[in-house]
């Protein structure tokens, strides 16, 4: 500050000599001075070497100053002492070369030419010195653990005040200083220990007490301590202290203003107590200014202001008893400082000036006035001057009026001085630093200079394009600098600067040029990432064409160096990437945007968190049956521990860590455990944070157990036999530290759960056996179980647990009965019921039933529905639709399947077919319309494949579609007519658009209704799109006859679909050996019937595929029909017609039942097995005889209506009788709608199910039961 001030007085003079031609008279001003307060100074002693020092003193003014000093208020001689003392050429600064006791004492500098005196502050020059301890022998104290301690120490005299240090000194010649949260150094330098512990017994080293001087960096030691600490023989968690107050800062403490100030609290006790610090009953929270100190025994305000006045408390606790507290009011004194400083002036004849002079300071200090060098009351009497407390006016300035004026407030605590002047002259304005062309950016303060001398001081103006500038955001200052606030565009162009007194003027001229302010668009932003990721910051700004941007970024406010960092990676879009962080890494990231006027910048905070140090092992206590773990945290790493693991290993398991503890609190800095007896557990500490784990910590000590009795026995203790005549127990071993003790075994008992039956048991030595089998037990009986935990020592000291077990399933001896169908309620569900089998024939856990499905058309293989519990009636959902199908129901155990019930024979009705799963289109030419008004018109052929499972007769299919125009799908459209008949499996949709994606959907339906969609997605032709069609094929069949000797063909077009299909078809015919054929044009359907065809005559016919112009004929077919028998579909082999292979059966069938017959006849002369009947009327004599048995009596009479106790379906026996009318209704000799001869047949031991009728497609006289 001092050089910007010479610098700019130097300017000033040399600027005013230049103008004028000659040098400008001034009175001295002090540009360099020694401080207010004091210098010290060391003197050689000791073989140390001297150190010169300087005391300040330099002014400025015209003519040159002169300098002389005076020393405890005398004049000063500095060349009576040699070479010792020098003053520096041009200067008033005295150099002391070897300082000495003598040269101790006050100094003032006086700065003097024939204008003026100028004073400098008065500084005391004291010597700096650090004497030595007095010396001691070593003293030897004694504490008890646990209690509160002081060690004393006696600091040498020095100034400044020595800084005293407590160290560990060791016998080896070394030295430590303490650092320990127990213990606190207190501002007269005893060293206090909040607890002794046995660490603190002086074994190696001894306690030392040193100085250090600020000033002469000298380090002295003094009294040393030997310190043995005495155990008290209570464990740790019982040596419990409250807090003890042992060394407190005075209740009314005094602080100076801008000084550093510490307020002292330290209390002893155990455990270490906690100290909070409130100021007027409100928490104090750490600042950069105000922090706690000493791990809190201490507050610290590092820079004292008067706010810091207060009341001050520190509430200190340990758990013990009540918590202490301790108030201190703390006073803040201020030396004195200058709220308003005089200022020099330069000023003309007949002039008023004004000095005025306020400062602020406790206590309030007084203000006296200097004139050059002296009281200004010692000055001459001047009537036009007036001075008052702040303040001396002097009116109608002269020229014998220039001097200096001095203003030194004063306090009881020290002082605050400045010296100026006053210096009249007569000049002409002169612009010293003129104007400049100038830049600046919108929204931008600019000072636009023009310097300028005068006396008087000339009055400055100024105009922007000769319009005078006055308030608003123009300010001319004192200087004549004009300052322009928040720069518009408006703001451009020529600014003149004019300056006038009385004895003239003068102008100069600049220009502005504003450009657009620089600002960031896209800014980083706050970042929190896990260590080793990566973390990216984006900056993008924008500034003014004209001008070059650079776009910087600073870590902490300081430039990051890329080169010195390959870490961190500026990318071509000014981004930053910091690869692999770390939790240095983190702080505050700035990008700046800067161009050569100005800067935008914008921040972000990078917070880099990684898992918590690894903790620090304090200590284990062992106890008979737990352990009490400490620990200390060693950081968390920027993300705040959460909860804290605590691991052990055994000597079972030395390799393996188990966790004692998963959620120790974060707050817990030790935590207790149990241990099992006859272990020796070694633990480890691991924190947690939401990053992850830290390393553990280290081991701590062994903790040994004594033997005991097991405390629990097995787990999960289990009957359950896998064979019918065995009952297995199983459990869950015991790991080796459940063992509590030497000769672990198991003890395993059971018994049958009966009355009067006593427990067996068996020893189980080897501790991980985990079964025991008893073998030749009855099947399926309840047990009574328990397995007991021994050792050396006993059984356990818990009961056992007793539970039921049994011994092994068997087969289910019984099947259910009654089976039978309630209720078809669908095509696919019928209500089924049956009697329960007897819990006795299970044989096992009763699990439920079983109920197996299969039909004429499915396998009985995976039908299969199963019923849990006790439930006799089930409603089974897995029934083909449309035919005869089966069911059986049986019982299961927990490990068998038992006998299938009688087999349920019924039909289902028609159902809804399942959803087809074939669907094409194939797009067909565009057809124009004759009325040019109409656009042309497109089309698909489609073609698919019936459902798998129709579930009836299939009656016809459905078609929909629906157009997609720009992306909308559009409401949906029906074909018309809809395909009726199951057998037709192509069509033609026409009338669509052309150039257009349609959706087209289609269902199977029959009489209960239609099956669910299948669609798929095609486009069709453009409209301009034609070529020839693909050669092209058709079908033919006679569809019906007239009487007139007249037939109906129907041909079906079949294009070709492997190129272009064409657009429609024409079908043309003519009688053979006519020369013209005859034309019918089919534009929407694939085919069409032609009627008026003769019967026994022959045509030929053939199909023309049409596109545009284009027409391709197919081969010519040769068709005749005929006036009897049935109508043949063209082409058809006869020999895989369906009605001949029909006839041929029937034909079959009725000579097997001739020859049959008559084999009977001529074998049997007519004597057939007529048994059952006979026996019916009572005879049962039968002979033995020759023959064929299976024409006499039957095989088996125990056969008749016995029930299949397979789960395989069976066919009921088969009659023997030659009479089927015996079984029906008489009417023996009724033809089907085939042709086929089958009359109703129901075996006696079958029930009738299922409805009266099939629906169309099944005969009508007959249930489907002949198997």
């Amino acid at each position: 500050m001092a050089d910007r001030i010479i610098f700019s007085l130097l300017l000033t003079i040399f600027s005013l000599s230049c103008s004028l031609g000659r040098e400008v008279p001034s009175p001295p001003y002090i540009v360099k001075q020694p401080p207010t307060d004091e210098v010290l100074f060391q003197v050689e002693s000791g073989g140390e070497t001297d150190k010169p020092f300087y005391i300040e003193c330099e002014a400025v003014g015209e003519p040159a100053p002169k300098y002389r000093w005076i020393k405890n208020g005398k004049p000063f001689k500095w060349q009576a002492y040699d070479d010792r003392i020098s003053q520096q050429p041009g200067r008033g600064t005295l150099s002391i070369s070897k300082p000495q006791d003598v040269d101790l004492g006050q100094y003032q500098c006086f700065a003097e030419n024939e204008h003026g005196v100028a004073t400098s502050n008065s500084v005391f020059m004291r010597k700096a010195e650090l004497n030595s301890f007095k010396t001691t022998q070593p003293v030897s104290l004694t504490g008890n653990e646990g209690e509160p301690f002081k060690l004393t120490c006696e600091p040498p005299d020095g100034w400044p005040k020595p800084i005293v240090h407590w160290i560990y000194l060791y016998t080896s010649g070394g030295f430590k200083t303490i650092n320990s949260s127990r213990m606190t150094i207190d501002p007269e330098g005893n060293l206090w220990f909040s607890n002794l512990t046995k660490s603190d017994v002086t074994n190696n080293y001894k306690y030392a007490c040193a100085a250090t001087s600020p000033f002469k960096h000298e380090y002295k030691y003094g009294n040393s301590v030997l310190l043995n600490v005495v155990s008290t023989g209570v464990s740790a968690v019982s040596n419990k202290y409250e807090p003890v107050l042992q060394y407190v800062s005075r209740k009314n403490t005094v602080a100076y203003l801008g000084k550093q100030q510490k307020l002292y609290c330290i209390y002893g006790g155990t455990p270490l107590p906690q100290t909070v610090w409130s100021k007027n009953g409100k928490p104090i929270i750490s600042s950069d200014r105000i922090t706690q100190d000493n791990y809190g025994k201490s507050l610290l305000i590092r820079v004292v202001d008067f706010e810091d006045e207060g009341t001050y408390t520190c509430e200190v606790s340990n758990g013990v008893k009540e918590a202490k507290s301790y108030s201190i009011n703390l006073k803040v004194y201020a030396v004195p400082y200058f709220t308003k400083e005089p200022e020099r002036i330069n000023a003309a004849e007949g002039e008023t000036v004004e000095f005025r002079c306020e400062a602020g300071g406790v206590p309030r200090p007084e203000i006296k006035w200097i004139h050059n060098g002296k009281p200004i009351a010692e000055a001459p009497p001047n009537p036009r001057r007036r001075v008052e407390s702040n303040r001396i006016l002097i009116e109608r300035l002269t020229k014998g009026d220039t001097g200096n004026y001095g203003c030194n407030a004063t306090n009881s605590l020290g002082y605050v001085y400045k010296d100026v002047y006053v210096n009249v002259l007569s000049l002409p304005p002169e612009i010293i630093e003129a104007p400049k062309d100038t830049q600046a950016v919108d929204g931008q303060d600019v000072t636009m200079i023009c310097k300028v001398l005068g006396a008087p001081k000339p009055s400055v103006k100024w105009s922007l394009n000769d319009r005078e500038l006055t308030g608003g955001r123009y300010h001319v200052q004192n200087n004549g600098d004009l300052l322009i606030t928040n720069v518009q565009f408006d703001d451009r162009g020529n600014y003149t600067c004019f300056a006038e007194n009385k004895f003239g003027t003068a102008a100069e001229k600049a220009q502005l040029f504003v450009k657009f302010h620089t600002y960031i668009t896209d800014g980083p932003e706050d970042y929190e990432v896990a260590a080793h990721t990566s973390a990216t910051f984006r900056c993008n700004a924008v500034s003014d064409d004209s001008l070059d941007l650079e776009i910087e970024w600073l870590k902490n406010d300081q430039p990051i160096d890329f080169e010195e960092e390959p870490r961190f990676v500026r990318s071509s879009d000014y981004s930053l990437t910091i690869t692999q962080t770390n939790e240095l890494d983190s702080g505050t990231y700035t990008c700046v945007a800067r161009t050569a006027l100005d800067k935008a910048s914008a921040n972000a905070q990078l917070i880099v968190q990684d898992v918590p140090n690894k903790p620090h092992m304090e200590g284990v206590e062992c106890h008979a049956k737990d352990a009490t773990i400490r620990w200390k945290s060693m950081g968390d790493n920027r993300a705040p521990i959460s909860h804290y693991i605590i691991e052990y290993n055994t000597t079972f398991t030395p390799e393996t860590w188990t966790a004692a503890s998963n959620n120790v609190p974060a707050t817990d800095m030790s935590y207790n455990v149990p241990m099992s007896p006859w272990t020796n557990y070694t633990y480890r500490v691991i924190a947690v944070n939401k990053i992850g784990k830290s390393l553990p910590s280290g081991h701590s000590d062994v903790c040994q157990t004594e033997a005991d009795v097991p405390y629990k026995n097995p787990d999960d203790v289990k009957g359950e036999g896998d064979e019918p005549d065995n009952l297995i127990i199983t459990w869950t071993p015991m790991p080796k530290i459940e063992h509590n003790a030497d000769k672990f075994h198991y003890r395993v008992s059971w018994k049958r759960d009966i009355p009067e039956a006593e427990y067996e048991n068996q020893d189980i030595t080897d501790w991980k056996v985990k079964r025991f089998v008893v073998e030749n037990q009855p099947t399926f009986q309840q047990y009574r179980i328990k397995v007991i935990a021994m050792n050396s020592k006993g059984a356990a000291n818990v009961a056992p647990q007793e539970v039921i077990g049994y011994s092994g399933e068997d087969h289910p001896v019984e099947a259910p009965s009654n089976f039978t169908l309630l209720k078809i309620q669908g095509p696919k569900t019928a209500l089924l019921s049956w009697n329960a089998v007897d819990k006795r024939n299970v044989r096992g856990h009763l699990k439920g039933y079983k109920i197996k499905t299969w039909s004429d058309i499915s396998s009985p293989m995976h039908n299969e529905i199963q019923v849990q519990g006790y439930v006799t009636k089930a409603l089974v959902d897995n029934l083909d639709p449309f035919t005869r199908n089966y069911a059986q129901v049986f019982v299961y155990n927990g490990k068998y399947n038992g006998p299938p019930s009688e087999t349920l024979r019924f039909v289902t009705p028609e159902g809804v077919p399942e959803a087809m799963s074939y669907l094409e289109a194939y797009p067909l030419g565009a057809l124009h319309s004759n009325d040019p008004s109409k656009s042309a018109t497109s089309a698909f052929l489609l073609t698919w494949k019936k459902p798998e499972k129709p579930n009836g007769v299939l009656r016809g299919y459905n078609i929909f579609y629906r157009p997609i125009i720009d992306g909308t799908t559009n409401s949906r459209l029906a074909r018309n007519p809809q395909i009726n008949g199951g057998d037709v499996l192509s069509a033609k949709l026409s009338g669509l658009k052309p150039d257009t994606n349609y959706v087209i959907y289609i269902t199977a339906r029959t009489d209960a209704g239609e099956s669910k969609e299948f669609y798929i997605e095609r486009k069709t032709n453009p409209a301009g799109f034609s070529a020839p069609p693909g050669v092209p094929d058709f079908d033919w069949e006679p569809v019906k006859a007239s009487e007139d000797g007249k037939g109906t063909v129907r041909i079906q077009w079949k294009p070709d679909k492997n190129s272009n299909p064409g657009s429609h078809f024409i079908v043309k015919y003519k009688k053979e050996g006519e020369p013209n054929y005859e034309e019918v044009q089919v534009l929407n359907d694939d085919f069409v019937e032609i009627p008026g065809i003769a019967q026994s005559e022959s045509y030929d016919f053939k199909v023309t595929s049409v596109d545009g112009d284009h027409h391709v004929d197919s081969r010519v077919k040769s068709i005749n029909i005929y006036s009897d028998g049935p109508l043949i579909k063209a082409n058809e082999n006869m020999a895989t017609a369906g009605w001949f292979i029909g006839m041929m059966l029937a034909i079959a069938i009725l000579l097997l039942i001739l020859i049959v017959v008559c084999i009977i006849k001529r074998n049997r002369g007519g004597k057939y097995a007529v048994h059952e009947r006979e026996q019916a009327n009572g005879r049962h004599d039968y002979p033995d005889e020759g023959g064929f048995h299976e024409y006499s009596q039957p095989l088996d009479n125990k056969s008749h209506g016995r029930a299949s106790v397979s789960s395989e379906p069976k066919v009921g026996p088969e009659s023997d009788t030659d009479s089927m009318a015996e079984y029906g209704d008489g009417d023996t000799g009724r033809f089907t709608e085939d042709g086929s001869f089958i009359g109703q047949y129901v075996p006696s031991n079958m029930k009738q199910l299922g409805p009266p009728s099939i629906t169309a497609g099944v005969n009508n006289n007959a249930l489907a039961t002949y198997v």
